[in-house]
């Protein structure tokens, strides 16, 4: 076993004061496919478009398996670290699936900000969204300028705008 420990030590060049550029070259290899994993068991919502949940882990995640390849000493700790992440939000994102309360606490809730054709400017306010960016929505995703056509326009979980037209009558 402490030969299998030592080759291991030797090849990611850990406990090695200059790591050979090799070393270097495994370890990345190795968090690349750590990277791919954790994306898969993450499953669709981690590379999709993500809420403030799941950018969090992005960037932590993305933070630690960098640190994994340029430090040889932490790359253990990194890599169980990097994992348990990954589990944690797998569990959380679990517990949102199945509890309203627990899903508005980690990925907030939507917010309606026209409604009838009416702006909801308390509700802009509470969203820290300008009308401009409002209208800026309007016009990419409804591609249009006109307020009184909108049924309903929603600043979604993930910040993107969902605009629902009125019906025209025909």
């Amino acid at each position: 076993m402490a030969e299998i420990i030592s080759f291991f030590k030797q090849l990611f060049g850990i406990g090695i004061a200059d790591s050979s550029v090799f070393q270097v070259v495994t370890r990345s290899f190795v968090m690349y496919i750590l990277g791919i994993v954790m994306v898969r068991i993450g499953k669709k919502r981690f590379i999709g478009k993500m809420t403030a949940f799941d950018t969090i882990l992005a960037v932590m995640v993305g933070s630690l398996l960098s640190w994994g390849i340029v430090d040889a000493d932490l790359f253990v700790a990194i890599n169980v670290v990097s994992v348990f992440l990954i589990i944690l939000h797998a569990l959380f994102s679990m517990l949102a699936a199945t509890s309203d309360k627990f899903d508005r606490m980690i990925n907030g809730k939507e917010r309606i900000v026209i409604r009838n054709g009416v702006i909801i400017r308390k509700a802009l306010r509470k969203s820290n969204l300008s009308e401009k960016d409002l209208m800026q929505a309007l016009r990419l995703n409804a591609h249009t300028t006109d307020v009184s056509k909108v049924k309903i326009a929603r600043l979604e979980r993930n910040g993107d705008i969902s605009i629902l037209m009125k019906e025209e009558a025909g």
